[in-house]
């Protein structure tokens, strides 16, 4: 009786705050709302036939690809790479553990006007210095360039997120036995060989289950896009979340942004189901 008392605020919680959101997408998605009147039509999967046939789709689709594998690839070379600098027993080594911790516990918010300061056509730092290179026309900003915003947004995410995978792989570093490194030096392995055959074979468990995490993060994440750019310019840093929020809140097509959501949803469990069959396969 004990255990049940001390389970069921958890379940309640989940009750409220998980699965009654998820059924009540489910409805919606189902649905036709009309905002002026309240009125809900059950449309069946006329939703989801809308998105196959919706000429946005593939153009979001992209974008969210190419956000999505652009931060990864960043944030697992930048996190990797940073977490092999900390692990090394260097004079002043805690206070840079910090300061490489700082983009992840600042507020978004401030990320996001930070990198629009920098990016600002008329007094940003870093539009300065394309255009006295003359890669931008004076006044430009890469905000106001597809191809530079896309680039600028995935910067600004990768510089925000890698201080997480350096952590998961500092913490594995530290785990490694020394006797591993001790044995391939015995055997003539340099600093390469050690890294190729030591290192990197102890780190495949860990980046296993932070690609997972970190892919479901990076393509739900709605904040810096939004922040940045709005989506903009023209829609080239439109994806998938910020297509859902227009939708729900910005032209009140509940049940077509509902259908968007479970999308999207059901697309991340698919790739995730297929990605953990691979690896239990692989770990075979």
């Amino acid at each position: 009786m004990a255990g049940v008392l001390f389970v069921t605020p958890s379940i309640v919680f989940l009750a409220a705050f998980v699965a009654y959101p998820v059924i009540d997408a489910v409805r919606l998605s189902l649905s036709f709302v009309d905002f002026a009147t309240d009125e809900t039509k059950f449309v069946g999967l006329a939703n989801f036939a809308q998105i196959l046939r919706d000429q946005k789709a593939p153009v979001v689709a992209l974008n969210t690809i190419i956000w999505s594998v652009g931060s990864l690839a960043g944030q697992f070379a930048l996190g990797l790479g940073a977490a092999l600098c900390i692990n090394r027993d260097l004079p002043g080594m805690q206070v840079i553990r910090t300061i490489l911790l700082l983009p992840y516990v600042v507020p978004v918010i401030a990320i996001a006007l930070f990198w629009r300061w920098l990016l600002d056509g008329s007094y940003g730092l870093v539009s300065y210095l394309l255009q006295a290179a003359a890669i931008l026309p004076a006044n430009q900003s890469p905000l106001a360039i597809p191809d530079g915003a896309m680039i600028s947004v995935i910067l600004a995410n990768i510089w925000r997120g890698f201080p997480f995978v350096m952590i998961s792989y500092w913490a594995a570093l530290q785990g490694i036995p020394e006797e591993q490194y001790e044995a391939a030096r015995v055997d003539g392995a340099g600093p390469w060989q050690e890294f190729r055959y030591v290192t990197l074979p102890n780190l495949i468990e860990i980046t296993k289950v932070m690609f997972i995490l970190r892919l479901i993060w990076t393509v739900t994440f709605f904040d810096i896009i939004w922040l940045i750019t709005r989506g903009g310019p023209g829609g080239a840093t439109e994806h998938w979340p910020i297509w859902i929020y227009q939708e729900s809140m910005g032209f009140f097509r509940f049940g077509y942004g509902a259908a968007l959501a479970l999308t999207l949803a059901m697309a991340l469990m698919v790739f995730s189901a297929l990605y953990f069959v691979l690896s239990r396969r692989d770990t075979r």
